[in-house]
């Protein structure tokens, strides 16, 4: 498995490029706005065939290009029901009116906890982990020992759980239940800043301590 990782947008969002280099098949996990043109250069150079995108959640930091990527790949875009309303009506959904359009999407695939993603050889466990969102995901590779853990779990923090869908103790049960059950050796991807690990999070995480 190979992780491309890129920032993109307004609030420096993180997005990933995961492949499967036996088969040439990849996903995206979220799609930051001006990051679809990025992940087709990706795509294109690489010879791949994106099959889902995949959205750890639906503030529009994350998901702003996810209808130009999805109309130019006819990749499928993978989103929990309960984050489906900023997705289909994004422009309605932000806490302050922002500078620009955002393009709706209205044909995502729910996805469920413990539901099972494969991508070729690549094969994700979907943790349903609400309180940033009511829908907030993460994404697991066991084999790799990879999460996608979105605005659930940063470096040092957590996600903010003052937003409209957010709830202090629906994330902190979502973190203490179920993310931090995994164990130390688990390398999180988030949604911001820089990587981490399980182990480092249980430790040294001011808000999960």
């Amino acid at each position: 498995m190979q992780i491309v990782s890129i920032v993109a947008g307004p609030l420096d969002t993180n997005g990933y490029l995961v492949i499967d280099s036996e088969t040439g098949t990849c996903a995206v996990v979220d799609t930051p706005l001006n990051s679809a043109n990025t992940y087709m250069n990706l795509i294109k150079e690489k010879n791949l065939k994106l099959k889902y995108i995949l959205l750890t959640h639906s503030h529009w930091d994350h998901t702003g290009d996810c209808s130009k990527l999805a109309e130019n790949t006819n990749a499928e875009v993978l989103l929990n029901k309960n984050d489906e309303y900023r997705l289909s009506e994004p422009d309605k959904n932000t806490i302050f009116q922002l500078p620009f359009k955002l393009e709706p999407y209205a044909n995502s695939i729910n996805i469920d906890h413990n539901e099972s993603i494969n991508i070729g050889n690549i094969e994700f466990e979907v943790l349903h982990t609400p309180g940033h969102t009511e829908g907030s995901v993460c994404f697991v590779e066991h084999n790799h020992k990879v999460i996608f853990s979105g605005d659930t779990l940063f470096k040092g923090n957590v996600g903010r759980y003052d937003l409209p869908g957010g709830n202090e103790h629906t994330l902190y049960n979502s973190l203490t239940n179920i993310l931090l059950t995994l164990p130390d050796d688990y390398k999180v991807y988030s949604g911001h800043g820089s990587e981490t690990t399980i182990g480092f999070e249980r430790k040294f995480n001011p808000f999960i301590n």
